[in-house]
């Protein structure tokens, strides 16, 4: 890889020094006092990257970009000309502002620039111009067609979706190629289903986890090529298991016929059913990784020299420490979202761009430092918003002579003072923690968030759940009918959620999507539920276990809905499903 930034030479001598003088060993996180080993590798990644050691532990970097992604939450703001009701992913109390997407990329944000003060701290400087350039409210990659959606792939017809390419389709986030669906997280190609984690081509199915090739059945876990089964794990190409007993097709078919979904109280039963079965009977593999090479991480698929990584989709190579790879990536560290994206550095949600480091909402630019929400650039450190600039510091035009004198300058001050290397302050973030990707996917705890500077407000606060904050009367969701046949009356009415200490409604579509497909009506906050989903799957945070058959040490992801899991090492694992057939 080209040494990044050759044109500041006065930093390079600096960074090589402290890099020569640097050694392997133990460190303690700055943010979080934990321990950890930097290694040879870590290091040779930061002479590539020409970048000092981060005195942050890999881990709490994952932890610190899950404070910054949007996870799953949708907000309202007002227009800051107009005061017009904006839905967005930005809760107001951050103090950022929001633009609709369309009127955002209709403007240019130069005007906002400001000169840089090299020896004054450098990130209270860029946080006046975060603060002073409103985000677009969706952040879409592309623009949806009559949804709902954030950081949408290509949506229509949808409501409350992110990162996902759906149609017709609820409640789903990182789902691509779905249809007619909800309640879906890491799903791909799901057709008419409900409630799916991990898993692909499922069609006409509930409460599937891990699974693959299924069709018109309820209650799976790790099953490939099943159809018409109720409760199974492990299973290959089966037919008529009834939680894991064979039935004939007419005794699995009166048993199904007697059995309705559309309950609460029948669903929440066969859904603990399904758990103590999970427990009971269910081995987990040392890892879900496919087609892997040389890769080491959870959600690994189809990638070639990928370590210590957490789902990396589509030929990812050459990755270190990344995690939601979606779309070719190669030659990135400790980075989140790197998608179709090659030498990134310590950054998060870039989309085809290259050699970045410290930025986040990157697009389609290059040589990019410290910038955020910036569309096609090249060269440009600092900067908030930006679209088709080159040569630009905190949004201020330079030429590029200037351009590189200055960087040099400020890059040396910041080293100095132990900011160059770092990424934003967590507490600059506009999401709001709670539900961001940390708790969940990183193990963030609330004291560890509240120990890197996370913001904490009420998160009905500010207006930020519009008209419902004022509503006349509220429902409690206790008071929601037990089928969805009783339905109908509930759609748009005040609910309030007083365990998530959140006020929503059911929308129409959803109403209907349940009486379709005869699921139960939900009594939490649609948030909450999400939040559930994610939790059923394995996260990026790891943890030693031994093979139950032969005993060996494994590394495996935690996953927070499951914690009493047998595990087998990829041989044993092999030899049981040979076995159960």
């Amino acid at each position: 890889m080209d040494k990044f930034m050759s044109h500041t030479p006065k930093f390079d001598v600096k960074v090589s020094t402290i890099l020569d003088a640097t050694k392997s060993g133990e460190r303690t996180c700055k943010l979080t006092g934990k321990r950890w080993t930097m290694d040879e590798d870590e290091i040779e990644i930061c002479r590539k990257f020409s970048v000092p050691p981060s005195a942050v532990a890999p881990q709490t970097r994952w932890q610190h970009h899950g404070a910054w992604y949007v996870g799953f939450q949708l907000w309202y703001q007002k227009h800051p000309e107009t005061g017009a009701p904006v839905i967005c992913t930005v809760h107001p109390s951050s103090g950022v502002k929001v633009l609709p997407d369309k009127e955002w990329f209709t403007k240019d944000f130069v005007h906002a620039g400001r000169d840089v003060d090299v020896v004054a701290p450098f990130f209270p400087q860029w946080r006046a111009l975060q603060l002073a350039v409103p985000m677009p409210a969706n952040r879409n990659h592309i623009e949806p067609v009559n949804s709902v959606a954030f950081v949408s792939q290509g949506d229509e017809n949808s409501m409350f979706v992110g990162a996902s390419k759906t149609k017709d389709s609820l409640y789903c986030h990182v789902a691509m190629d779905t249809e007619d669906s909800a309640e879906v997280y890491q799903g791909f190609a799901i057709q008419s289903s409900f409630n799916i984690v991990h898993s692909r081509r499922i069609y006409e199915c509930q409460f599937v986890r891990e699974s693959a090739d299924c069709m018109k059945s309820a209650f799976l876990f790790d099953c490939r090529n099943c159809e018409n089964c109720f409760g199974a794990t492990n299973r290959r190409n089966a037919k008529y298991l009834w939680f894991n007993e064979q039935l004939t097709k007419t005794e699995w078919e009166r048993r199904r016929a007697g059995v309705g979904l559309g309950s609460r109280v029948v669903a929440e039963t066969h859904l603990k059913q399904f758990r103590d079965l999970m427990e009971r009977d269910a081995v987990w593999p040392e890892n879900f990784n496919e087609q892997v090479s040389d890769s080491s991480g959870e959600y690994l698929t189809k990638t070639t020299r990928v370590t210590d990584s957490y789902f990396c989709e589509d030929g990812a190579t050459d990755l270190t420490h990344c995690n939601f790879s979606v779309g070719r990536a190669e030659r990135c560290a400790y980075t989140g979202y790197p998608v179709g994206s090659a030498d990134v550095y310590y950054s998060a949600s870039l989309n085809r761009s290259q050699m970045c480091k410290f930025c986040f909402l990157t697009i389609g630019s290059r040589n990019m430092e410290y910038c955020l929400l910036c569309y096609n650039c090249e060269d440009c450190f600092g900067c908030v918003g930006l679209q088709h600039k080159k040569f630009c510091i905190l949004n201020k035009q330079y030429t590029e002579a200037e351009y590189w004198e200055t960087v040099d300058a400020l890059k040396c001050a910041m080293l100095e003072r132990g900011e160059y290397g770092e990424f934003f302050p967590a507490g600059y973030s506009p999401s709001y923690w709670k539900d961001s990707g940390a708790p969940v996917w990183f193990g963030m705890t609330e004291e560890e968030a509240r120990g890197i500077g996370c913001m904490f407000y009420d998160p009905e606060g500010d207006g930020a759940v519009g008209d419902l904050a004022t509503a006349a009367q509220c429902k409690n969701v206790s008071e929601l009918p037990d089928h969805c046949k009783d339905l109908a009356k509930w759609a748009n009415v005040a609910l309030y959620d007083d365990v998530a200490r959140r006020r929503f409604s059911l929308i129409p579509q959803e109403v209907d999507f349940y009486a379709r497909h005869t699921i139960a009506p939900p009594r939490k906050h649609f948030i909450a539920r999400m939040q559930d989903l994610w939790a059923e799957a394995n996260c990026g945070v790891f943890m030693e276990a031994a093979c139950t058959a032969c005993g060996r040490q494994l590394r495996v992801a935690q996953n927070p809905a499951h914690a009493k899991r047998k595990f087998l090492c990829r041989t044993d694992y092999l030899a049981f499903l040979e076995r159960l057939g």
